[in-house]
């Protein structure tokens, strides 16, 4: 009589651990078209039942059983015509060290950095079908995922995401700053991925601000959420955040500060509220550029480095912006066309 095929089987078959007989049963199945189901039914129990044994439990699939995933593909593709993956790449002393990559090319869309991973997998350029939204300078949108996730974009920004969020992770790119009102969906957590950078829920709200060449910053309005430094496939957590609660890095691989921030103040942002705290003219006009499309030109250094706190709304006319941030900061300024100038 032949053995069935059942979860606790595969998982022995994975950690290498079947008799020959065993083993035969498995090749079997394998060969066989539709065999990623029970893996897949595998990998959703274990993980929702990772995140129910502990509130505390880190907001990712765990890394055994991306492992599994991809040990099982690659296995199966090696009994198929299906394209196989370079030799050597599975070599087990760096088979963690990839698993990020691994989940890319196994998923669809996975654990993954656009420009990096796509360029050397054309595996998962190919499985991968994305569409990009891009804002510019002056302008603001809000768009929403097929999941229902809502992603209310700031100016000059750029969201790279599936056309459909089909397996285990729900995994999106940003360039420049967005509020995320990511749709609960315990099953298949919510990845963006920012360079090296990676934020990770399963069902909650924040801001991500990763500006080129601007300070990167996770903040939280509800929810909980991980942030990680991935570099050379080595994961790195640098905190856990709850409402109320931001990090931030001067560049993607400088040491992450935690801090506390106004709930009000995050939500209002997706709102075109813009809340600046002890920050100088010169920051600030930089974020004024963004949302008005304009240039400043700030006469006096001293006037520049100058901190102030200030709440404005960049959905009403320039001069009035202007003209509040002048009342608070004592200054003179004159509006040539695209040109701001302040004395």
């Amino acid at each position: 009589m032949q053995h069935p095929i059942d979860k606790e089987l595969l998982k022995k078959y994975l950690k290498d651990a079947c008799t020959p007989s065993e083993l035969e049963i498995i090749r079997g199945y394998l060969g066989r078209p539709g065999t990623s189901a029970i893996l897949q039914e595998l990998i959703a129990e274990e993980s929702a039942a990772d995140w129910e044994r502990a509130t505390n439990a880190p907001v990712e699939l765990d890394e055994q059983l991306i492992s599994w995933q991809s040990k099982f593909e690659q296995r199966k593709a090696s009994l198929s015509d299906t394209p196989k993956i370079t030799k050597g790449f599975f070599r087990r002393n760096n088979f963690l060290k990839y698993a990020a990559v691994l989940s890319t090319i196994i998923l669809g869309i996975g654990i993954y950095t656009f420009n990096s991973f796509q360029k050397k997998d054309p595996i998962a350029a190919v499985q991968l079908s994305m569409k990009t939204f891009t804002t510019v300078k002056g302008q603001r949108a809000k768009v929403t995922l097929t999941d229902g996730t809502i992603v209310y974009m700031g100016a000059g920004s750029t969201l790279e995401y599936p056309e459909q969020f089909k397996d285990s992770i729900r995994g999106v790119s940003l360039k420049g700053e967005a509020f995320f009102d990511v749709a609960k969906n315990p099953r298949q957590p919510f990845i963006i991925q920012t360079e090296n950078i990676r934020t990770q829920v399963l069902g909650t709200s924040f801001k991500v601000n990763a500006i080129s060449g601007k300070p990167f910053q996770v903040q939280v309005a509800t929810g909980k959420v991980r942030v990680d430094r991935i570099n050379e496939g080595q994961r790195e957590e640098l905190a856990i955040l709850t409402p109320g609660q931001q990090l931030s890095l001067k560049t993607l691989n400088d040491q992450a500060v935690s801090s506390e921030a106004a709930v009000a103040d995050i939500q209002g942002w997706k709102n075109s509220r813009l809340v600046f705290k002890d920050q100088t003219i010169q920051e600030i006009s930089e974020q004024l550029e963004r949302a008005y499309d304009v240039r400043f030109t700030i006469k006096s250094p001293k006037k520049a480095a100058a901190v102030v706190t200030v709440t404005l709304q960049d959905n009403i006319p320039l001069n009035e912006t202007l003209r509040v941030l002048s009342a608070g900061a004592h200054f003179k300024y004159q509006i040539q066309g695209k040109n701001i100038i302040i004395k």
